[in-house]
């Protein structure tokens, strides 16, 4: 179908890293479809490393979602100034299919303002063509949206390019960890929700029951390294480090790349990890893993309780990811890496 369709195509999809990473599959969908198509894909700055150096995509657009969710009330011009500039960017080209795969308002007004012959969108909004199916997972819904104008599914295969600076970021990092003979087993236990997070001493006792031919490699932002710092203290010496905070967005990716285990919770870092095929252990507890979860990769583990998947970020009445047990998990990172 390569003169059949559209000739300039938007995808709009701002947040959160691992949706972004989700809507790569869906870049192949369009790439097999109109293989000779202008594709351009509008995200959120913090995203951005996620599609820079993917072949699919001919311009990235960049709205910086969280300074203005930030800075609408200390701010407001700046606020009101970069949405317009941003609608300006969005304006330059006349696109045959615009398609927000967020539903948003802070991604429909961009569907809104594209010159546009037909926009579609995942939700109930009234100017466009509509996609909502809340009860799939992420990925399907995302392609439910496609299939309003007939794109067919490609690959459920998530894709994240990095360039020769980040590995050779990794293999000095490695080198300088000396893993030389040893397994990587990548731990990264914080997520964004607090009921998303297996306890830190958890982690702790799973690592002390690793082969001594394993070396753990902590991660996780700058805000959370003081925490898995003092974690690391607690492991033998010379079986751990901490690189909270001194990674790049894509050089992260290239350390999950060449790991030998996974270990995490709902998060990016699961997400990644399943992206490069990485044996993998997910942890869950109040999100449904049959609608956020890896598709067909690594081993999902919960508690043995009854869980409503309730969705709270700051407080699970039933603490649910708090009951799942070390010897689950370690059970669980066995079958992962046989």
């Amino acid at each position: 179908m390569v003169d059949a369709g559209p000739v300039k195509i938007l995808v709009i999809k701002q947040t959160s890293l691992g949706d972004v990473l989700h809507a790569t599959a869906i870049l192949r969908s369009i790439r097999k479809a109109y293989p000779t198509a202008q594709l351009a894909f509008l995200t959120s700055t913090t995203a951005a490393d996620i599609l820079r150096y993917n072949p699919r995509i001919d311009e990235l657009l960049l709205f910086d979602r969280y300074r203005v969710k930030r800075d609408w009330w200390r701010h407001p011009a700046w606020v009101l100034r970069h949405i317009l500039e941003t609608m300006q960017v969005v304006r330059r080209e006349q696109y045959d299919l615009v398609v927000d795969l967020q539903g948003s308002w802070k991604t429909v007004i961009f569907l809104w303002a594209a010159r546009a012959r037909r926009r579609l969108v995942k939700g109930r909004w009234w100017f466009a063509e509509q996609f909502r199916q809340p009860q799939l997972h992420a990925i399907q819904e995302m392609e439910g949206v496609l299939g309003l104008a007939g794109i067919a599914p490609a690959s459920r295969s998530l894709e994240i390019f990095v360039s020769d600076s980040e590995r050779g970021a990794i293999t000095t990092r490695l080198d300088e960890l000396g893993l030389a003979g040893r397994k990587l087993a990548l731990f990264s236990p914080m997520t964004r929700w607090q009921t998303k997070n297996w306890p830190l001493e958890n982690f702790v006792s799973l690592a002390g029951k690793l082969p001594d031919d394993w070396f753990v490699v902590l991660t996780g932002s700058e805000a959370q390294r003081a925490s898995l710092n003092a974690l690391t203290e607690c492991l033998s010496s010379g079986r751990a480090a901490c690189l909270a905070g001194q990674l790049t967005l894509l050089e992260f990716s290239e350390l999950v790349g060449r790991a030998d285990l996974v270990v995490t919770g709902d998060s990016f870092p699961m997400h990644l990890a399943a992206a490069q095929d990485r044996p993998l252990v997910a942890l869950f507890g109040p999100t449904d893993e049959s609608r956020v979860g890896p598709l067909g990769i690594g081993t999902v583990v919960r508690a043995d309780v009854e869980c409503r998947r309730c969705y709270r970020r700051a407080r699970c009445d039933r603490r649910c990811i708090e009951k799942i047990t070390v010897d689950q998990v370690l059970a669980a990172v066995n079958r992962a890496t046989t």
